[in-house]
């Protein structure tokens, strides 16, 4: 594949997309990628030398460093829109089912295989489980990074509520207590979906200021201040 990129990706944009693949990619460190291969955990994610809008990640079995198999991903379509982490992680699975051989290796002497096309065509056709609807919606709310912005939504726990639903607990300096806000982990065509966009921009003037609109019938211990729906979201 081409090295080109459309102009409009620097490279400090570029380190931006390869940093948050990275620490989305840590809980695969110690929970094995689904596949049909032996390399399932991931051993390192690297940013290749005079490689740009890839992210390179090295794959094992968790027991031999000698069976390990590095792979080059794109972080950029062809096109010049970025891939949301959520799916290239889902590609990545997919595209461990028939992994590309290795035909060099990379500076560290591990075996290395480009497989920029295999994911660009896993993306075609991607899927989630429920798992990564799961992570993604509690991934709405990051940690705080600065201890002195206080005006954040802090979630301090989640819970899958069923197989269409995730309920997470939040705190806001403009409430009393933690609330409980009930969100989908599926499409408007009842298919799993990660990456709500819509929702996670809206969330700091829904809550605390729309809640009045949004109640819930549930009553959860774990949110004393209430639960609120925001399913249709």
């Amino acid at each position: 594949m081409t090295e080109n990129l459309p102009s409009d990706w620097d490279d400090e944009g570029l380190t931006d997309l390869h940093r948050t693949l990275m620490w989305q990619l840590l809980r695969f460190t110690s929970s094995p990628l689904s596949g049909a291969t032996d390399a399932g955990l991931v051993r390192g994610v690297l940013l290749p030398p005079r490689r740009r809008g890839v992210t390179r990640v090295a794959l094992w079995d968790g027991h031999r460093l000698g069976g390990s198999v590095t792979y080059d991903l794109p972080l950029v379509h062809p096109q010049g829109d970025n891939i949301p982490w959520t799916h290239l992680i889902a590609a990545l699975r997919q595209m461990l089912a028939h992994p590309p051989v290795p035909d060099s290796t990379d500076p560290a002497g591990i075996p290395l295989a480009d497989a920029r096309r295999p994911m660009l065509d896993a993306l075609d056709h991607v899927t989630f489980d429920l798992g990564d609807a799961l992570h993604s919606a509690a991934s709405m709310l990051q940690p705080q990074n600065d201890p002195e912005d206080s005006g954040r939504l802090r979630l301090d726990g989640f819970l899958l509520q069923d197989h269409a639903t995730a309920r997470l607990y939040v705190t806001t300096p403009d409430t009393t207590d933690r609330l409980g806000l009930d969100v989908s982990l599926h499409d408007d065509n009842g298919r799993v979906r990660v990456g709500n966009t819509a929702l996670m921009a809206a969330l700091p003037s829904l809550v605390p200021y729309e809640l009045d609109s949004n109640p819930s019938p549930a009553q959860d211990p774990y949110a004393p201040a209430g639960v609120y729906d925001f399913t249709h979201w």
